[in-house]
């Protein structure tokens, strides 16, 4: 049944934006995006919040650093997306320990408060530093490829292909998230982190460093977002302070891991697929028009959250998919 149901998604996932496009629907291609971005996000976020039990709430500082280095190269240097990416992300694993390490002694709220206050030391500076421009930003430079090679090395898609062909990028980069996580997830990292989350003292009492492992797993979160950054930044074009250190690029993420699974590695993408289409849906319909203003589409979408916690407080992965599945087969044949 799992080999099933993940083949049923990887088809669904590669052959769905294709008729939407056909017909001239871009915008749920666009949402088709942003659901595979917060996916990644969540599998990312999950590995310091999940797995290693430290909730974590700023993780969008990384997403913020990947697009900058990115947009920084393309801008100065005219590098690859693809060598920025690289950058981007060794940028923030760098940054990541450097930042990391001080407040692995923390536990429980203080750290994320901790990790509160490093986002909050972020703005300004990402407000108010010259060479990222400050507040005035940063615009990728827009020239026409040459060809579908050049347009796939340069991250720079022509016309109505825009949104289809980024989603493909994004998709690519998650399903090569997912199998380096789970690789991760069944490796010794994985049970070290699990060891940490469920009794530090102990993991600490058969010699497993906490502090070390605990920046590993933030590391690893680091690198997911600043690949999932730079991305963003070249979909969007420019880079502005208040837009990749949006808030959302934090709670989106964790809210779709503890809504479809926390420390299950197919709980995030559950989780994103949810919602994602449903914030953007409430927010297209509820906050425009006569309602625009008023919020209902923030409440419907709180709501909604509200009850998946309350019915199924282990996320939706906690119901019996198998079962289901087993009785659905078994009545056919």
């Amino acid at each position: 049944m799992p080999a099933l149901a993940l083949a049923a998604a990887a088809l669904i996932a590669l052959a769905l934006p294709i008729p939407l496009q056909v017909a001239g629907y871009s915008y749920f291609v666009t949402v088709a995006f942003l659901v595979i971005l917060n996916a990644m996000l969540g599998v990312g976020w999950n590995v310091i919040g999940g797995w290693a039990g430290q909730f974590d709430f700023g993780p969008n500082v990384f997403f913020a650093v990947g697009a900058y280095v990115a947009a920084l190269l393309a801008v100065h240097l005219a590098l690859s997306p693809w060598l920025g990416l690289v950058a981007g992300v060794g940028a923030a694993v760098v940054i990541c320990a450097v930042l990391t390490w001080p407040i692995t002694q923390l536990r429980g709220h203080y750290f994320a408060i901790a990790t509160v206050a490093i986002w909050m030391i972020a703005q300004p500076i990402g407000a108010t530093w010259e060479l990222i421009n400050g507040s005035r930003g940063l615009f990728l430079p827009l020239r026409p490829a040459t060809g579908p090679l050049d347009a796939v090395v340069s991250l720079r898609f022509p016309g109505r292909s825009k949104a289809l062909a980024f989603y493909y990028v994004i998709l690519v980069l998650f399903a090569v998230t997912l199998v380096l996580l789970r690789m991760v997830d069944r490796s010794k990292l994985g049970f070290y982190f699990r060891a940490i989350r469920d009794d530090q003292e102990g993991a600490e009492g058969i010699g497993i460093d906490s502090r070390l492992y605990k920046v590993i797993a933030r590391s690893i979160t680091a690198a997911v977002f600043a690949a999932a950054g730079v991305v963003y930044a070249f979909w969007a074009l420019a880079v502005f302070p208040e837009q990749v250190l949006d808030l959302n690029w934090s709670t989106f993420p964790m809210m779709a891991t503890v809504v479809g699974g926390i420390g299950s590695l197919w709980g995030p993408v559950v989780g994103a697929v949810l919602l994602i289409p449903i914030s953007q849906l409430m927010g297209a319909t509820l906050g425009a028009g006569p309602l625009a203003g008023r919020g209902i589409d923030l409440v419907v979408y709180g709501v909604i959250i509200m009850l998946v916690a309350a019915l199924r407080p282990n996320g939706l992965l906690s119901l019996p998919w198998r079962a289901w599945g087993r009785r659905l087969v078994g009545r056919r044949r």
